[in-house]
């Protein structure tokens, strides 16, 4: 259940942190959230874009962590691993593919 705080805290101190501290240093920043993701993988070196994608990235982790921080001493550890490769598929391919 910590893991599962942890990540969390984490997820929202780097959102806070893009949306008031770097989103007015990346040029465009009227584009949405997903175009702007894309574009970070582009330059992901940069400091916004790198806090960008590391925010992405514990988003796309939360289910995987939210699974296991309940269903890890049972079964259903198995669904939880599926249903966290069906989400990172989908939001991966809808964000930089734009299928």
């Amino acid at each position: 259940m910590w893991l599962l705080i942890l990540h969390l805290l984490a997820l929202f101190a780097f959102v806070l942190l893009y949306s008031f501290r770097f989103r007015k240093l990346v040029p465009n920043p009227q584009d949405g959230i997903l175009l702007e993701i894309q574009a970070a993988t582009k330059d992901w070196k940069s400091t916004p874009y790198l806090v960008l994608l590391i925010g992405f990235a514990l988003f796309l982790l939360l289910p995987l962590t939210l699974g296991f921080a309940f269903f890890l001493q049972t079964d259903a550890n198995v669904i939880v691993v599926i249903v966290w490769i069906i989400w990172a598929y989908n939001w991966s391919k809808y964000t930089f593919w734009r299928e």
